[in-house]
């Protein structure tokens, strides 16, 4: 069995890791390691959701509601490591949300090119 293209899931959370090490929120070895890392652990959660019947709308709500609340954290940050923790769930909420959009990108594709 071949593993599944994930192109546009990658460039997607490429570009949000990039933002982040532009804007100075992250180094580079840590968008990297992000990337390298959680990605695969983000795509496979994605795969598990879906094998187990759960409806894509529900996985970008989910989503969309993590980001909401991270950013409502990420404004209330008063101390440094509250800020830092905040922008932690931030980018993960943003990174998942790239690679989920990425990820139905690569769907659609894959269905189009074989049927």
């Amino acid at each position: 069995m071949t593993t599944p293209s994930t192109a546009e899931a990658e460039k997607a959370a490429r570009a949000v890791v990039d933002r982040f090490v532009r804007e100075g929120h992250m180094r580079r070895s840590e968008g990297a390691r992000l990337l390298r890392d959680g990605l695969p652990i983000i795509l496979q959660g994605f795969a598990l959701g879906r094998l187990r019947g759960k409806p894509e709308e529900e996985i970008t709500a989910g989503l969309e509601d993590e980001r909401a609340k991270a950013q409502r954290r990420h404004a209330s940050a008063r101390t440094i490591t509250a800020r830092r923790a905040a922008l932690l769930s931030l980018t993960t909420a943003e990174f998942a949300i790239a690679a989920w959009e990425g990820v139905q990108r690569d769907l659609a594709r894959h269905l189009a090119a074989h049927s």
